[in-house]
């Protein structure tokens, strides 16, 4: 078990056993519920501490908390994550301690050791995260180590020519960085731009993080094997009328699976709660 989830133990041990096969185990469903709260439950303390406590913002928000932790959750220690400019939940999925989180917003100064967690810092720019991530890739396949970057790049409107640059880098040299981001807004087709640029762009609903993480363990052992990088454009599904929240969505999964209780959730809450608590 990866160290970020060992609060997360006992509640792991406490699932009942998978009926026949399934493509997710429980436990992994379980885990992509409970690291998908964590986020929710930090992008609503945020503006809890910037407000009270005069901190810096982040560039964190709610509703992404399915991408954020279906492609993140499975790095290794080893693993580059670029986690976007100014966000700091996905760092926390890769493995930084959240005794971090006080000291990285009250300053911008703070010193946090991002290269022993193999995280581009938040600080930079996404063209900076961009060129380290494919800098990291580009070591790694050279070594043919299996270790693969993940590089968040938010929104497509707003990254559109950096993230152009990079996809068609990364497309040339066959390098393993998975690209993620996303698409709200009627316009471009990401995917289909990814595809101009020598990759493969796949389309996941905004909302699902079982149907992204499934694309994402795809994506990640493709460029593991030395297959090159993948987009993941994450978008609102055409075929729902409303966007519909990931976090219900997955406790709807839970129920499903016999595994879903209020007092579930009310548990997992409280492991994470008390992480806040550190500084």
């Amino acid at each position: 078990m990866p160290m970020r989830s060992k609060p997360l133990a006992d509640l792991l041990g406490s699932l009942p056993p998978d009926q026949g096969f399934a493509l997710i185990p429980n436990r992994k469903l379980y885990e992509l519920y409970a690291w998908m709260l964590h986020c929710r439950l930090l992008a609503e303390r945020m503006p809890v501490l910037v407000r009270e406590e005069g901190l810096v913002p982040t560039g964190d928000a709610a509703g992404f908390e399915a991408a954020c932790v279906a492609c993140a959750l499975d790095l290794g220690s080893a693993d580059t994550l670029a986690p976007g400019p100014h966000a700091l939940t996905p760092c926390f999925v890769k493995g930084l301690p959240m005794a971090s989180l006080h000291g990285l917003l009250k300053s911008s100064q703070t010193r946090v050791p991002w290269a022993r967690y193999k995280i581009v810092s938040p600080a930079l720019s996404l063209e900076e995260q961009l060129d380290r991530a494919l800098a990291a890739a580009a070591a790694n396949r050279s070594t043919k180590n299996r270790k693969v970057a993940v590089a968040f790049c938010g929104d497509y409107a707003a990254a559109r020519a950096s993230l152009r640059k990079a996809m068609a880098r990364a497309g040339k040299e066959k390098l393993p960085v998975l690209f993620v981001c996303r698409n709200v807004v009627d316009g471009e087709d990401a995917a289909a731009v990814a595809a101009r640029c020598g990759l493969p762009g796949i389309a996941a609903d905004l909302s699902d993080a079982v149907a992204i993480y499934r694309v994402a363990t795809e994506s990640l052992a493709h460029a593991r094997r030395g297959n090159g990088a993948t987009l993941i454009e994450c978008r609102p599904w055409p075929l729902v009328a409303e966007a519909a929240d990931p976090l219900l969505l997955m406790e709807q999964a839970l129920k499903r699976r016999g595994i879903f209780s209020a007092k579930l959730k009310t548990q997992t809450a409280a492991v994470f709660k008390r992480q806040f608590a550190v500084r």
